[in-house]
């Protein structure tokens, strides 16, 4: 459940990271480390979740073999968990980028990273990706995209394109007039990761504009140079296959591939980033061996 945003929270904390200027870093809801890891994997959740988002992955990951040398770290993004929760907040790329670089310096992880998101946590991947690709002696090999809601740009958008963000913009809109949508909400979370407690919250109604209806989503996933993998689920309601595809036809470093299931990590998904975790793997040790 969020926090309250209660007015002494607000100015605690706006006075020690805004005023004071001290970094925001996410809360780690699990971090599996290992002795000099070969490789480390970052889980970033969706919109009106949280890392348990992950929690069947953690755990399935956790017992294989092949992954024994690999650290394991899944974050709650800013607004959501147990992370920072505010309204002075933009809940942008901006702010989401850099509490998640200051929380992986904190964390002071080296080596060959790769990020894993979910819905909008993939589109957080994406962009710090190209913004950020390398920072202090880390660096980001891959990228594993699991449904992320990638809109087409405004001045390439279809109908199917208009009507899909317009739908999803309204959201927040209905659940603040409509009792009925948090009645759905609560129906939608027995079936995903998805918190019907998040909807009425600023980081929500932020996110869904400043960074699930970006128009410039679409452009930041065909200028990906890290190696990308996206995944997604064939009767997925809430992502635009055609563009995914697009992106993958665009951007020879992006690979697409679609496996039965809906929006959530259903097993085929997981089944997906398992075998794609240990092609990285490979191709690490390749390169110490060279």
């Amino acid at each position: 459940m969020p926090k309250a945003l209660s007015k002494s929270y607000n100015l605690r904390k706006k006075i020690w990271h805004r005023f004071l200027r001290r970094p925001i870093t996410l809360s780690r809801a699990y971090d599996r480390k290992v002795k000099n890891p070969e490789l480390t994997v970052i889980f970033l959740h969706g919109i009106s979740a949280t890392s348990d988002t992950w929690r069947m992955t953690f755990k399935q990951f956790s017992k294989a073999p092949e992954l024994k040398r690999v650290r394991l770290i899944a974050l709650d993004l800013l607004g959501f968990g147990k992370s920072l929760q505010t309204d002075w907040l933009d809940y942008d790329y901006n702010d989401y980028e850099t509490a998640l670089e200051q929380t992986l310096i904190k964390l002071k992880i080296t080596g060959p990273v790769v990020i894993v998101g979910h819905s909008m946590g993939s589109l957080i991947a994406a962009s710090f990706a190209v913004t950020r690709h390398s920072y202090e002696d880390a660096n980001i090999v891959r990228l594993i995209l699991v449904s992320p809601p990638v809109l087409m740009s405004n001045e390439l958008a279809r109908m199917p394109d208009r009507v899909y963000s317009k739908s999803y913009g309204s959201l927040q809109k209905l659940a603040k007039e409509e009792p009925v949508m948090e009645v759905i909400a609560n129906l939608v979370q027995r079936f995903s990761s998805f918190n019907s407690s998040y909807i009425k919250t600023p980081a929500f109604g932020r996110s869904m504009e400043q960074v699930i209806l970006n128009p410039k989503n679409f452009q930041t996933f065909c200028k990906l140079k890290t190696p990308t993998l996206i995944v997604h689920g064939h009767f997925d309601p809430l992502v635009m296959r055609s563009n995914l595809k697009q992106v993958a036809i665009k951007n020879p470093n992006v690979r697409f591939i679609s496996v039965i299931g809906h929006h959530d990590i259903s097993a085929q998904k997981r089944s997906k980033i398992f075998i794609e975790l240990k092609q990285v793997l490979r191709e690490e040790k390749e390169k110490r061996e060279n």
